[in-house]
C-alpha cells in the first residue's frame, strides 16, 4: 500500500510538471512575436511586428537572383510599418538589372539576424502591362459637337470595361488672353460612345504672359493597380505670370480612370540655372498608395527639377 502511494504521489508530481510546462508553452507561444508583411502591386514591401514587442529595431530587406542583387536597411519603431519600394529605394550592391525586363527574383526580410519572411516575386517593371495606347483620328468621332474648341490630338484603347477615347482640347481668346483647356474621356457602351468624365480648366482675361497648354508629351496609359481596366495620365500648364519675375508656373498633373480624377497640383520654378519644383496632393490620392507613387514619380520626371519640395 506504502509503494502504491508512492508511485501515486510520484505520479502526480511528473503530470503536473508536464501540465505546468504545457501551460507554459502556450503562454510563451500565444505571446510569441508575430511578423506581418505585405507586397504591393507596385513592389512596395513592408513588415511590421504586429505583437509591438521589438522596440526600436532594423529590419534588412534583400531581394536577389544569381545575376542581381539588391539591399536595404532601415530602422523601424515597433509602432510603425517599415517600407521600401523595390527598385528605387534599394541598395544595388551586385550586378546588373534591366529595368525593361520581367525578371524572377527571391528576397527576405532580416530582422536581428533572422528571416522573418521569405518568398519569390517575379518583378514586372511595366505599369502597362497588355494595355496599349494608340493614336485616334478625331475626324471618326460621331459627337463631335460635345467637343469644345481645336482638337490637340486624341486617343483610344480597349481594356475590360471596353472601347475607350480620350480627346484634349482648347479655346482661345485672342481678344481678352483667355485659354480654356478640356479633357473628355469616352466609353463605348451599346455601340455608342458615352462620356466618362470631363475635365476643364483656364485662365480669364490675363493681362501678363499666359501660360496655358496642354503638355502633348505627357499623356500615358497604365495598369497600375492591374485589374485590366486603363488609368490614363497627363500634364497641363495653366497660369497667368510674368515671365521675366521667374515665378513658379502652375502645372497639374492628373490621372483619370472609372470616372475618378486624381491629382497633383504644384509650381516648377525656374530661376537662372536653377529648377525646382513644389507640389500638394489631392485628397483622395493621400488614400491610394499605388496612385500616389506613380504620379509623385511622373511629377518629378516631368519637371526634370533636381529639388522637389512637398507641401
Amino acid at each position: 500500500m506504502y509503494n502504491l502511494k508512492k508511485r501515486l504521489k510520484a505520479k502526480n508530481a511528473l503530470l503536473k510538471s508536464v501540465f505546468s510546462f504545457f501551460l507554459f508553452s502556450c503562454y510563451a507561444s500565444f505571446y510569441t512575436q508575430t511578423w506581418e508583411y505585405t507586397i504591393s502591386k507596385d513592389f512596395e514591401f513592408s513588415i511590421q511586428d504586429m505583437w509591438g514587442e521589438s522596440g526600436f529595431y532594423e529590419a534588412k530587406f534583400v531581394i536577389s537572383n544569381q545575376k542581381t542583387a539588391f539591399v536595404k536597411t532601415i530602422e523601424i519603431d515597433d509602432n510603425n510599418i517599415g517600407k521600401l519600394v523595390f527598385p528605387d529605394e534599394f541598395n544595388h550592391t551586385r550586378g546588373k538589372l534591366n529595368k525593361d525586363t520581367i525578371t524572377l527574383f527571391n528576397w527576405y526580410i532580416e530582422v536581428k539576424n533572422q528571416k522573418v519572411a521569405s518568398g519569390k516575386i517575379v518583378y514586372n517593371p511595366s505599369p502597362n502591362e497588355l494595355l496599349q495606347l494608340f493614336k485616334y483620328d478625331f475626324f471618326d468621332f460621331q459627337k463631335k459637337e460635345v467637343i469644345w474648341g481645336d482638337v490637340v490630338d486624341g486617343f483610344r484603347w480597349s481594356d475590360k470595361k471596353g472601347e475607350n477615347i480620350l480627346i484634349r482640347s482648347v479655346v482661345t481668346d485672342i481678344k481678352t488672353n483667355s485659354n480654356h483647356l478640356y479633357i473628355y474621356h469616352f466609353l463605348k457602351e451599346d455601340k455608342e460612345f458615352k462620356q466618362v468624365r470631363k475635365l476643364t480648366d483656364y485662365v480669364k482675361n490675363c493681362d501678363l504672359d499666359l501660360f496655358s497648354n496642354h503638355n502633348i508629351e505627357s499623356i500615358e496609359l497604365t495598369d497600375i493597380d492591374k485589374d485590366t481596366i486603363g488609368e490614363v495620365s497627363f500634364s497641363y500648364t495653366n497660369d497667368c505670370g510674368c515671365l521675366e519675375d521667374s515665378l513658379g508656373i502652375s502645372t497639374k498633373l492628373m490621372l483619370i480612370t472609372k470616372g475618378e480624377k486624381y491629382a497633383i497640383r504644384g509650381l516648377i520654378h525656374s530661376k537662372k540655372n536653377h529648377m525646382f519644383s513644389e507640389y500638394e496632393l489631392g485628397g483622395n490620392l493621400k488614400k491610394n498608395d499605388l496612385y500616389r507613387r506613380f504620379l509623385i514619380k511622373k511629377w518629378k520626371k516631368l519637371t526634370g527639377a533636381k529639388e522637389t519640395i512637398y507641401n
